[in-house]
């Protein structure tokens, strides 16, 4: 009797974070990144939990749960559900109790309190499933996967990352949906600064604060910890002073990081043997089951032996937009971009 639940939060690394955490105690989780996606996934299939961020944009997770709730399609009327956020002043656990939630956690949401709070709001007959709640992070200089190259970053704690993502395999996953979000993330950041939405602002700096915690990088949470203050007290004053830092920060761990990029490896595939048809054929078929099953571990393996061959152009650019829409966790557009496959050989 497996358990199952889903993780609502616009943040690539937050919703990737929880699912290894959840992982290690044999949760098997999916994801959605909106209120909007979280009703449509309410509606295919029952969960035994939610966790639903509170701040996303466009709909709020208080929207998101009244809407699951409230659809007449909907398989998961009462399934319970805990609000995941930032620690406010103003909208305590008495106000998410209030709209319909069992509980309130602050992210990043530690691993006791996941385990705690699953225990605690899991049906009776699925306790049983859940694991111990022991987290026994990776280790030791032999068997590292962490760079040494990461070493010369030094306001970045590894250790720490580590820790919070619960072995040197999730803190380097991690590392690298937040390196692959930098462009997008400062960009929507600067929008809505330069447009006034200051709603939406302070909704992304949130998120900010909370993928450079879990990451080990204490420096930039905190400041957009601050800004995500002043935005919620409207300093426009304090926003102005510092969104530019802020930005400047952020951006440079586009070239700090730029080693997880992998380009000279990929630019050089001499070495590599040609894949054969049938072995590139089977693979993407895969990937667009996988995709449409949302199996992380199955989408990440098929990917990781495509990368062992060379593969002709049209299905290494293919392979690349599999694999950068794997990285940001987009289902759709890696079922859609493995389909293109069949398209181009089947005409289907």
């Amino acid at each position: 009797m497996s358990v199952n639940v889903l993780v609502v939060d616009d943040s690539k690394v937050e919703r990737m974070y929880l699912a290894g955490l959840l992982e290690r105690l044999g949760v098997q989780s999916d994801t959605a990144e909106s209120s909007e996606e979280a009703v449509l996934r309410a509606c295919e299939e029952p969960f035994d939990m939610f966790f639903i961020d509170y701040f996303m944009p466009d709909a709020d997770g208080v929207h998101a749960l009244k809407e699951i709730r409230s659809n007449e399609s909907t398989l998961n009327a009462e399934t319970p559900a805990v609000a995941l956020g930032t620690a406010d002043p103003v909208l305590g656990e008495d106000f998410f109790i209030m709209q319909g939630f069992v509980n309130y956690l602050e992210k990043p949401v530690g691993f006791e309190m996941l385990h705690a709070a699953l225990l605690l709001y899991l049906p009776e007959e699925k306790r049983a499933e859940i694991g111990n709640g022991e987290l026994t992070v990776d280790g030791g200089e032999q068997d590292s996967v962490i760079p040494r190259w990461l070493s010369d970053i030094p306001e970045m704690n590894v250790a720490d990352g580590v820790k919070n993502c619960g072995s040197e395999e999730g803190f380097m996953s991690a590392l690298e949906i937040f390196f692959k979000s930098v462009g997008k993330m400062s960009d929507e950041i600067q929008g809505y600064y330069d447009s006034g939405n200051w709603t939406d602002y302070t909704i992304k700096v949130h998120a900010l604060k909370s993928s450079a915690r879990i990451i080990g990088l204490a420096e930039l949470s905190e400041l957009a910890r601050q800004l995500e203050a002043a935005g919620d007290a409207k300093d426009l004053g304090f926003i102005h002073d510092n969104t530019g830092n802020l930005l400047t920060m952020y951006r440079e761990y586009e070239q700090k990081l730029s080693p997880l990029s992998g380009d000279e490896a990929a630019d050089d595939d001499s070495g590599k043997p040609l894949a054969e048809p049938d072995f590139i054929e089977d693979a993407f078929m895969s990937l667009e089951e996988f995709a449409g099953q949302m199996d992380y571990d199955s989408v990440e393996m098929v990917l990781d032996s495509l990368a062992e061959y060379r593969l002709p152009p049209e299905d290494k650019e293919l392979y690349d937009e599999i694999n950068d829409a794997f990285m940001n966790l987009d289902w759709n557009g890696m079922k859609t971009a493995a389909h293109k496959y069949a398209v181009r050989v089947y005409g289907e």
